[in-house]
């Protein structure tokens, strides 16, 4: 790629990890409710989850989706099925649908999952990042660009997570856990919003 493709791939990058999403919401509760340390861990292995995608999308993710595009409905209705599911958490509960004593293992873990079943990911790497992808590049090349993108994203995200442990120490219980419920209507809203794009596609 020219120096020009570099730093356009790595401005758009930068405009994915940056505009507020679903996994910006998770990643601040989670580190709002369990811990710097915790969400910290989880924009680390958010990212992982980012250089996953935008590897497998290098390596023919994009072609396989095109030819098998029922996989990209399972893949969209799994990460609405999880979207739901820590919506309807975190406004039942008021925390993160986490263990208390979540370790930073399983907040990496956490953050990674997040990223591979995030809708908005998958249509990220199909129509922004896909462009950028060409089998003539080398091994090299295609290895910088998945950790451009996994590198970029886990500074951002853990930007967010030191935001969220700067909201727990402002805010008492009490108002972190209103902001907890109002996340989740706003993840459960997006999850339904996703469903109902899928199905108007089918009409």
């Amino acid at each position: 790629m020219t120096e020009a493709d570099w730093i356009k791939l790595t401005l758009l990058c930068l405009a994915g990890a940056a505009s507020p999403g679903i996994s910006w919401l998770l990643i601040l509760s989670m580190s709002a409710t369990r811990g710097t340390a915790v969400g910290v861990s989880g924009a680390l292995g958010h990212g992982l989850g980012i250089m996953v995608f935008a590897l497998t999308t290098v390596f023919g993710l994009s072609a396989l989706l095109i030819a098998m595009p029922e996989l990209t409905i399972a893949l969209t209705m799994l990460g609405i099925g999880l979207l739901c599911y820590f919506g309807y958490q975190l406004v039942t509960a008021g925390a993160m649908p986490l263990p208390e004593k979540l370790t930073t293992q399983g907040g990496f873990f956490a953050g990674f999952s997040i990223a591979i079943v995030n809708p908005k990911v998958l249509v990220f790497f199909l129509a922004v990042f896909g462009p950028f992808v060409n089998p003539e590049h080398t091994l090299n090349t295609q290895i910088a660009m998945g950790v451009l993108a996994g590198g970029i994203d886990a500074t951002v995200y853990i930007a967010v997570a030191l935001a969220g442990a700067a909201l727990n120490n402002v805010l008492e219980g009490g108002r972190i856990q209103m902001i907890n419920r109002l996340i989740g209507i706003l993840l459960i809203a997006s999850g339904m919003w996703i469903f109902t794009q899928e199905i108007s596609n089918f009409l």
